[in-house]
């Protein structure tokens, strides 16, 4: 079944690791193997962007995760594809890595207090 839009209780062939978002991330370094399920759960009262540089070839599913040319609008320099997600207060977005390294991402939110985006890296690693 892959990456669905509900909570499952596998991925297509491995395990789900949920990385929690609030006013920072449950874990920065997540360490999976191929085929497993990285799932972020936004459990802010607003939205977040969860952005990767191009992913081409190397996820097998994905649920609320879209391709785009807009690296730039990021500080990418240049034409660079991104791979972004909007994840609203208490939904998620997946992907399924099927190849092995480590792919670093970007969580941007607004923040409540001083309104002003914020930043917080974390990475993927794919054993």
């Amino acid at each position: 079944v892959g990456c669905a839009s509900h909570v499952p209780q596998s991925s297509l062939t491995g395990k789900v690791f949920e990385l929690k978002i609030g006013e920072s991330l449950s874990r920065q370094v997540v360490n999976v193997q191929q085929g497993d399920e990285v799932r972020w759960i936004n459990t802010r009262c607003g939205p977040v962007d969860i952005s990767f540089q191009s992913l081409e070839g190397v996820v097998s599913c994905h649920k609320g995760f879209a391709s785009t040319g807009w690296g730039y609008l990021f500080g990418a320099p240049g034409p660079e594809f991104l791979v972004i997600a909007t994840v609203h207060s208490n939904d998620s977005a997946s992907l399924c890595f099927s190849t092995s390294g480590t792919y670093p991402y970007t969580v941007r939110m607004d923040t409540v207090a001083t309104r002003k985006a914020m930043r917080i890296d974390g990475i993927v690693k794919i054993e």
